[in-house]
């Protein structure tokens, strides 16, 4: 492996299973505290929702804990970005209606959507259900890094949709949007880890955020496969989530 600066090797070891072993463990510190913050702020929202008298402070508190669920995901994609592209993940897989699994992401995040005012269009097949044979708690946070990009990277009522469908012997999900476009020379770039920082300031969609490489590694772990582009025509970007159906080929 590429030599650490004696710093780096020193705080997090000097092999890939030392690095990686230390980051989880930093991140797992990192976590507990944030994980008590949204659970304070879980019971006072509980408490305190049905009081007219205070609901200015609870949609303070809605906003607090939606930006404490997001810096959690954060910190979770991060660390487990790093086990997934060294094969260190041990994914716990369950059977589910991918339709489901997003409708319920969507409601979860439905405080931060109303908040960016953002037109959210939800078109998922019903029939047949779309079941696929996924690590289901990697593929929550799949979903709301999806959300998260399209908010971090659109203006007041702008246009996101979530579309979900069979193809062929895949479950196709698609997140679309009409924020900032993505260049054609930057496709190739767009799942790296940190696109370099001339790239960034051409007005790629991209940022230091682990978001889209997360999503694209979950993919890959599952035998499927993750893409962006923009439409040239439309300027719409659409991000494509490719997974393997538990039933065969369809249509």
């Amino acid at each position: 492996m590429t030599e650490l600066p004696r710093a780096t090797g020193t705080i997090l070891g000097s092999t890939t299973d030392d690095i990686v072993g230390a980051a989880w463990l930093l991140g797992h510190d990192l976590k507990s505290p944030v994980a008590i913050v949204i659970s304070a702020l879980e019971m006072l929202v509980a408490m305190h929702e049905t009081d007219e008298k205070m609901s200015s402070t609870v949609n303070l508190m809605r906003g607090a804990l939606a930006a404490a669920n997001r810096e959690y995901n954060m910190i979770s994609d991060l660390l487990d970005l790093a086990r997934l592209e060294t094969n260190q993940y041990e994914l716990e897989r369950y059977d589910v209606d991918i339709s489901t699994l997003i409708r319920e992401i969507l409601e979860a995040e439905s405080y931060s959507l109303k908040t960016k005012l953002l037109k959210v269009e939800v078109d998922l097949q019903n029939e047949p259900a779309l079941m696929v044979n996924v690590d289901i708690e990697l593929f929550r946070r799949v979903v709301s890094a999806m959300v998260d990009n399209a908010i971090k990277f659109t203006v007041r009522e702008d246009f996101f949709r979530i579309r979900a469908r069979h193809t062929g012997k895949m479950v196709e999900v698609q997140f679309t949007d009409n924020g900032r476009t993505i260049f054609p020379e930057f496709e190739a770039h767009l799942m790296e880890r940190a696109p370099q920082w001339d790239k960034r300031q051409l007005g790629s969609r991209t940022s230091v955020g682990m978001g889209l490489p997360f999503v694209n590694a979950v993919a890959k772990a599952h035998g499927g496969s993750f893409s962006g582009k923009t439409d040239p025509m439309t300027k719409f970007t659409s991000f494509t989530l490719l997974i393997p159906a538990l039933i065969g080929e369809v249509g």
